[in-house]
């Protein structure tokens, strides 16, 4: 007797639009249980996890010009991205590389739906080519599991169970410090690993408690991330209309169901659409906030076509026009407008990284002190600061431009540091003192100060002006 006969007869609670799945209606947790799927969709989503793992595993290990490939060093207030460096002063630039990417997001979600949660999210790349993956190995298909759940505990069943567990909590720890990869430099990264916590305990904190989010979303809360946590999918209801493409069932070939393969429509009400779902829902009841397109039903409803002998098609990737025997077009408003603010986002941002100088420099009179008097001479300090924005060692040389004129001629510039030597992404503060004669001021006198980069010869010059009393 297959399971979803068991289902029936035992009259167990079936997928509806009234209630989330997942959740019972006592509130308790409903666990999931998908079945294996084989088929088209299933080869081109594995190749996809495939590919996606090995860049998140193996993009911490990979340098550019001396430094990973991406890095987000919040205790040096420096980032890298595939060969160029960023430092706190680039926050900026943020902002806009991720608008740009939120509404390429919003283009890919208005013309192929959840696509993205289906095939390329973290949360299901790991979930369902990882840890769902080992969970068959070691408990075996869904029927055995789902009877094993309902038995007796055993040594056979302790025994799966406690090494699924293990196996879970071992794979969260081991992600927990792929993730603090990406913020702490590798190198560094092994020697905290490889030492005592005592001296780390930041780092070791974060790892202890990345290991317990990952662990309980990935061994308890599992799908639900997606159709409780996530605001995408409530999201997607605004961003698709009747000719986004969406996994749907074709309810003019399908209807009525029947259980005989030769009467009523092709749907024969086997649920195996159901059972595969890795979010618990029944794709015939329409579009749901829970689906996230993985396209497991579309290859289980193909398998079963195929043995009944009718056409493949009928849970498939289609537009609502579609279904309904209409044309779909690309042509539309909404479709125009997110890749127009896209390429905004995404064009502000590459030309203003474009712009973006290898050293910064700023001039800040001492607070609280636009001049001081001593006896017959004006005194103004100010302190030059100046911010290598590269990853290499750079030296800048500093020099002051006077004007020409009186009494400007007649100032006396000390810099304290006229040579600056900067490792990489560092900054210094060095002060300049300015003289002038008491009898010689009449009123504020602007200069410049230039620092040059021995390095590129590029100069940079920011001005301001001697102050004393009127």
């Amino acid at each position: 007797m297959s399971t979803s006969e068991t289902e029936r007869r035992e009259g167990a609670r079936l997928p509806d639009l009234d209630s989330v799945y997942t959740i019972n209606p006592d509130g308790s947790r409903n666990f999931l249980h998908p079945a294996d799927v084989n088929g088209r969709w299933q080869k081109r989503k594995n190749l996809i996890f495939t590919l996606l793992i090995f860049f998140y595993v193996l993009l911490p290990w990979v340098e550019i010009r001396g430094h990973p490939a991406i890095l987000v060093d919040i205790s040096q207030r420096q980032a890298f991205l595939f060969g160029h460096s960023y430092t706190n002063q680039d926050i900026y630039l943020l902002f806009f590389l991720v608008s740009g990417f939120g509404f390429l997001l919003f283009v890919v979600t208005s013309l192929w739906g959840r696509i993205w949660c289906g095939f390329a999210c973290p949360q299901t790349v790991w979930l369902e080519g990882v840890f769902r993956r080992l969970e068959r190995i070691l408990e075996g298909p869904r029927e055995v599991r789902i009877r094993r759940n309902r038995g007796p505990w055993n040594a056979d069943k302790l025994l799966r169970k406690g090494a699924k567990q293990a196996a879970f909590l071992l794979l969260a720890f081991w992600l927990s410090h792929l993730f603090i990869a990406y913020f702490v430099p590798l190198r560094q990264l092994v020697h905290i690993v490889i030492h005592s916590p005592a001296g780390h305990m930041t780092a070791f904190v974060w790892v202890l408690v990345m290991t317990a989010v990952l662990y309980f979303d990935f061994a308890w809360f599992r799908e639900q991330t997606c159709t409780v946590v996530c605001p995408y999918g409530r999201l997607q209801s605004a961003l698709i209309d009747a000719d986004t493409v969406l996994i749907g069932y074709d309810d003019a070939r399908g209807e009525p169901r029947s259980k005989a393969a030769n009467e009523g429509g092709d749907c024969i009400d086997c649920r195996r659409c159901v059972v595969v779902c890795p979010t618990g829902i029944d794709i015939r009841n329409g579009l749901q906030l829970e689906c996230i397109g993985c396209a497991n039903c579309v290859d289980a409803c193909d398998e079963i076509m195929d043995r009944i002998s009718r056409p493949r098609g009928l849970v498939r990737y289609d537009s609502q026009h579609g279904f309904g025997g209409a044309r779909r077009t690309l042509r539309r408003p909404r479709v125009f407008l997110y890749a127009a603010l896209g390429l905004v986002g995404a064009t502000v941002f590459l030309l203003a990284a474009s712009r973006r100088t290898d050293f910064e420099v700023r001039a800040l009179r001492q607070r609280g002190m636009p001049y001081v008097l001593e006896q017959e001479t004006i005194q103004n300090l100010f302190n030059l600061d100046v911010q290598n924005k590269e990853a290499v060692r750079r030296v800048y040389s500093v020099r002051a431009l006077l004007p020409a004129t009186a009494p400007g001629a007649e100032l006396q510039v000390i810099l304290a540091e006229p040579r600056i030597v900067l490792e990489g992404n560092a900054d210094q503060t060095v002060p300049v003192f300015m003289r002038l004669p008491r009898s010689r001021y009449q009123t504020a006198v602007p200069l410049q100060l230039a620092v040059r980069d021995s390095a590129s010869n590029r100069e940079k010059r920011v001005t301001v002006e001697f102050l004393g009393p009127e």
